[in-house]
């Protein structure tokens, strides 16, 4: 297994590095545009005239971090990517496309500081949507800004059998709005509403803990400090959930250096679906890499 992640996780930072490069076009030398990975401006590795990927279809999709704390399991990691597989319709000034994408999420629980340091909890989550994004808004433009919006199906799940499976599949919506300067301060709002579907006869009761959706609001400023608010209620109105993260950019230019620092509050049920109807309440902090 933990060659496995090794392997998985070295596959998505080497596919979000490509996804970086512009669009390659027919017949065109693919490092033309590429921009400079030496540092050095006009100067590219022989390696960047070798097509490797599908450039600009690889993505961010949640964030990535690690972070440590001080309650068992002590550290918790999350890596996360999208895929765009479809197309649909060419782009104008006015219009973003719409796609077809598969994303992929795998958080871990990990009793680092036990024994052997075993996983406690992993929990890996497809997904499959169409997505609608709004153009960019005119720069300087303040107030509501309309983010577009995801919808389609997501599995979770934490690989175990017997006693220890757990897993559901629902079908969500999740749309997105900014409320303020996008450049600057803003607050960024993304509701989910989810509906499962399959059956949930590995954890029945799952619903009273995790409800029918989440609220997500983020409040920062680009290349400024950031905090996430995501919020979960059971059903009846029973169960709270909060997690908050605020993250703070650390750059150092000499080394090109750049992460964000995190700090993680999480207070509820469901860190893990190993133990979903458990309450806990901890704090870690570590590095984010995708906020």
């Amino acid at each position: 297994m933990k060659t496995l992640l090794i392997f998985v996780t070295a596959l998505m930072v080497a596919g979000l590095a490509a996804a970086a490069e512009p669009d390659a076009q027919p017949g065109k030398d693919p490092s033309a545009n590429a921009q400079p990975v030496t540092g050095i401006p006009g100067i590219q590795p022989a390696t960047s005239r070798l097509e490797r990927t599908f450039a600009g279809r690889l993505g961010a999709h949640e964030p990535i971090y690690f972070i440590f704390g001080p309650d068992a399991p002590a550290a918790k990691f999350q890596f996360s990517f999208k895929y765009k597989i479809l197309r649909f319709g060419e782009p104008t000034p006015q219009l973003l496309p719409s796609t077809l994408q598969f994303a992929f999420t795998q958080r871990s629980l990990w009793n680092i500081t036990g024994n052997s340091s075993p996983f406690y909890d992993t929990s890996y989550m497809p997904e499959l949507f169409y997505e609608s994004l709004a153009p960019a808004p005119v720069a300087g433009k303040s107030g509501f800004t309309w983010l577009g919006y995801q919808a389609g199906y997501k599995h979770e799940s934490n690989g175990r059998s017997d006693v220890d499976s757990r897993s559901m599949n629902a079908l969500f919506v999740r749309p997105a709005f900014a409320l303020g300067d996008l450049a600057g301060w803003h607050l960024v709002v993304v509701p989910e509403i989810h509906a499962y579907i399959g059956g949930l006869s590995d954890n029945e009761d799952l619903t009273d803990y995790r409800g029918y959706g989440k609220m997500r609001a983020i409040f920062g400023k680009n290349n400024g400090p950031s905090l996430m608010y995501t919020g979960i209620v059971g059903r009846r109105a029973k169960h709270f959930t909060t997690q908050l993260d605020l993250t703070v950019p650390i750059r150092t230019h000499r080394l090109d250096f750049e992460t964000y620092l995190l700090v993680q509050y999480f207070k509820g049920y469901g860190e893990s679906l190993l133990s979903y109807r458990e309450k806990t309440e901890t704090v870690r902090a570590g590095v984010s890499l995708v906020r």
